[in-house]
């Protein structure tokens, strides 16, 4: 059943990529046409996109080219990262963390940005500026879903894939946006747990990192992040929130 679901997600993807993307109208507005190096725009065209006819064939297909990669500005490295067109696969997942790990760890941009010294302060900024900044670029798009776009902005956060965003003043700066988004999200009249448990996924490592939690509380935020902060009973989150605020 999850296969067929999985199946079902990508063949969705494949009808639906080109509204999905970053094409190269847009992305040229927010970088400024001189600072455009990559675009998805001729991998995922309908006429190239329906001919790949597995995941792996679509993954390898949306590498970027080593000589671009190289002399990719990080700010242009963050906004093609956040915008491969596979980015909403998490959603076939029990576990949105191992499924948004499917592009983490086979796009070699993910792999680059891991090399940047300045990636985990800009991923801030662009995270921050995504949720609040109305006026943002990166959210003016043609049909391009802001819902799937910061899950899975959130859930690479929250994985760890840059492990200097939890030291020194970038953890210090992550935990700040962090909660301000949190703090957006409860004040909405319809709240959303699903998107709600990603914040308080990447809290949950922040607390984690941090320390002075008793045993028990560490256990209970482990076993969170673990579950790629998916629970079935309601209370996990009731206990998870309170241990992260105190």
């Amino acid at each position: 059943m999850k296969q067929l679901f999985l199946l079902f997600v990508v063949l969705l993807m494949v009808c639906s990529c080109s509204d999905e993307i970053l094409n190269e109208e847009n992305h040229q507005a927010i970088l400024g046409a001189s600072n455009v190096t990559f675009s998805f725009d001729s991998i995922t065209s309908p006429a190239n996109w329906r001919t790949y006819q597995s995941l792996e064939e679509m993954l390898e297909a949306c590498q970027i080219p080593e000589d671009k990669l190289s002399s990719m500005s990080t700010d242009e490295l963050i906004e093609v990262c956040m915008s491969h067109p596979l980015h909403s696969i998490y959603f076939a997942y029990d576990n949105e963390l191992d499924g948004a790990k499917v592009v983490f760890e086979n796009f070699n941009g993910f792999q680059e940005l891991k090399r940047r010294s300045d990636a985990p302060e800009k991923v801030i900024d662009f995270y921050s500026d995504v949720n609040f900044n109305t006026k943002a670029q990166h959210l003016r798009r043609k049909n391009f879903s802001k819902f799937t776009y910061i899950g899975f902005i959130e859930l690479y956060l929250a994985s760890k894939e840059l492990p200097d965003l939890y030291e020194g003043s970038n953890l210090m700066y992550l935990e700040r946006i962090s909660n301000e988004v949190l703090d957006m999200k409860l004040a909405q009249p319809v709240k959303k747990m699903h998107s709600i448990s990603r914040s308080l996924l990447i809290n949950s490592q922040i607390a984690i990192e941090r320390g002075n939690l008793s045993q028990e509380d560490e256990k209970v935020l482990k076993a969170f992040v673990l579950s790629g902060g998916k629970e079935q009973d309601p209370q996990v989150y009731t206990t998870v929130s309170t241990i992260i605020s105190k």
